[in-house]
């Protein structure tokens, strides 16, 4: 099954403009789940703000099937490596306390903030989808002080 997610998540980054290169890598030691895709873009698509203070950014993705239920597990990932940002929607077993699915924030290194969000149960792919297309008002509640990152405005 994980075969057929990777190949349909890359196809998907492939075939949409916003990305420019596309590749497919194995998690690292520190990473939940077996592999990630990876896509390359430029921020401007996002907000669709002249000013927004990032140019290049990458989406990471990778999906596992969850040992004790038929849900998926998985990591998405908005990666700014311009100012060590990191934005993610993670369903995994890591934070009980915030249920199922989280959105965290990290600057450098450190995470500053996690909240629940509400899980998606469908196939990865719609799940991609509905991330993809939250991701900008997601975005737009994240708050800075100067190139700090401050947390969420809920």
């Amino acid at each position: 099954m994980r075969a057929l997610h990777r190949v349909h998540l890359t196809q998907a980054l492939q075939n949409d403009d916003r990305f420019e290169t596309v590749r497919f890598r194995l998690a690292g030691p520190r990473e939940r789940g077996s592999y990630r895709v990876v896509g390359s873009t430029r921020t401007n698509w996002i907000l669709e703000d002249p000013d927004y203070p990032a140019t290049d950014a990458r989406l990471e993705v990778g999906f596992t099937d969850s040992p004790e239920d038929t849900d998926y597990w998985y990591w998405m990932n908005w990666i700014e490596p311009e100012r060590s940002f990191m934005l993610g929607w993670h369903r995994d077993d890591d934070h009980p306390d915030l249920g199922p699915t989280h959105l965290q924030i990290t600057q450098g290194g450190s995470v500053v903030d996690r909240m629940s969000v509400d899980p998606i149960d469908e196939h990865p792919g719609a799940i991609f989808y509905r991330r993809l297309e939250q991701l900008p008002n997601v975005l737009t509640r994240v708050i800075w002080d100067g190139d700090d990152l401050v947390g969420f405005d809920t």
